[in-house]
């Protein structure tokens, strides 16, 4: 575990080794890694249009069920961009937070986890399963699942009393595919993994943020206090809140790429779709298609007649059965 120096500043202000406040509430967010999921949701719509183009120069009947696949494809990838679009705007709830108070943590709710609650801070491999929604275009992945590795990841040894008590939600559901990626038992312990991917910030300096408000704060509990040294000064203000991880509306360059290329996918895909140009056979299998859907025309089309000339037949003779009756009456009634 790595060590970090503590000094108290005047006016009893704790700050770490580099002069950064340890009363400052930092909040750690999902939005930069929601917003950059936008080449994932162009790559389901390319791949949607893709499977339509190669379906339209098939000169064989294409099923139900792949025309449903495409379009669950570009559905979810519209939905995707739909997300990743209002996330650059929306900054929505963080993560988690550290403060002078503890770790608030939100899975499902919003806990805290007080500094004193903390044994330890570890750095660990966390292996786990996630869903994979291009499972069949990804290899090494199973039927909805991949297994991902996250390396050195930071994470916090609690007490496993305290996770069943505070942390634990009794809901499968609930809890969702994730839950082990983040609560990891290791006997009468539990460690809580602090992902720094997933808020998009550095991972040594998510560390040192953790790591030097916990030999700060953490034995508030047990009645020891950091000595301080009073200023004489203004009121203290309320503790200022800094929000961490990269800018959700800054993209690399290899986004950008990304983004570009799959774009350039996409308007080659609705060019194809649209007629624009063609690929080899295609021309001919559209003809065939078209023929196919002619004679089927036909078809349906010499049924009706033939149902309306049948109905025409029947009405007919109905009248002319109706007249014949009214005949025998009129004769036989006088």
């Amino acid at each position: 575990m790595e060590r970090f120096a503590l000094i108290v500043a005047a006016g009893g202000r704790a700050v770490d080794d580099a002069g950064r406040n340890l009363h400052r509430t930092l909040e750690y967010r999902a939005t930069t890694s929601i917003a950059r999921l936008l080449p994932t949701g162009l790559l389901l719509i390319l791949i949607g249009l893709v499977l339509l183009v190669l379906a339209d120069a098939n000169d064989k009947p294409v099923s139900r069920g792949h025309y449903l696949f495409i379009a669950l494809a570009v559905t979810l990838g519209l939905g995707v961009i739909a997300v990743s679009v209002r996330a650059r705007y929306s900054p929505g709830k963080p993560v988690f937070t550290l403060s002078p108070a503890g770790i608030g943590h939100r899975w499902v709710r919003q806990v805290l986890i007080p500094w004193h609650e903390v044994q330890a801070i570890e750095r660990a491999d966390i292996v786990t399963r996630l869903f994979n929604p291009v499972w069949l275009f990804s290899s090494g992945s199973t039927l909805f699942y991949r297994t991902s590795l996250f390396p050195d990841v930071t994470v916090i040894v609690v007490s496993r009393q305290f996770y069943e008590t505070v942390l634990y939600v009794n809901s499968f559901w609930l809890r969702g595919p994730g839950w082990k990626g983040n609560f990891i038992p290791y006997g009468e312990t539990v460690q809580v993994a602090l992902h720094h991917e997933l808020v998009a910030t550095d991972r040594q300096q998510l560390r040192q943020a953790v790591t030097s408000r916990w030999l700060a704060f953490r034995n508030r509990a047990t009645g020891r206090t950091i000595k301080t040294v009073p200023a004489a000064g203004p009121p203290r203000v309320a503790p200022e809140v800094l929000a961490m991880g990269d800018d959700p509306r800054t993209l690399s360059r290899f986004q950008l790429l990304q983004i570009a290329v799959l774009s350039a996918g996409i308007a080659a895909s609705l060019t194809n779709i649209a007629g624009l140009w063609q690929l080899d056979g295609q021309g001919a299998a559209r003809q065939a298609r078209a023929e196919v859907l002619e004679g089927r025309r036909e078809r349906e089309t010499a049924r009706q007649r033939a149902q309306e000339e049948a109905r025409q037949r029947a009405a007919e003779d109905k009248r002319r059965e109706e007249e014949n009756e009214a005949v025998l009456r009129r004769a036989f009634g006088r």
